[in-house]
């Protein structure tokens, strides 16, 4: 994910629809639908791919 720049919920290994989306432009707007949905978010950062887009 860590390329296309989206953010997602998973739990349990799934990925988590709210509001009828499963992905996120950004932290703020994905942290906000998970508290609108009543979904705790853990507070660890996990690094799922490389952030420099320079390296693919």
């Amino acid at each position: 994910m860590a390329f296309t720049g989206l953010w997602v919920i998973r739990c349990r290994g799934v990925l988590q629809e709210v509001g009828g989306r499963l992905c996120w432009p950004d932290r703020r707007s994905l942290e906000q639908a998970a508290a609108e949905a009543g979904i705790p978010l853990s507070d660890i950062v996990v690094h799922t791919g490389r952030l420099d887009p320079g390296h693919r």
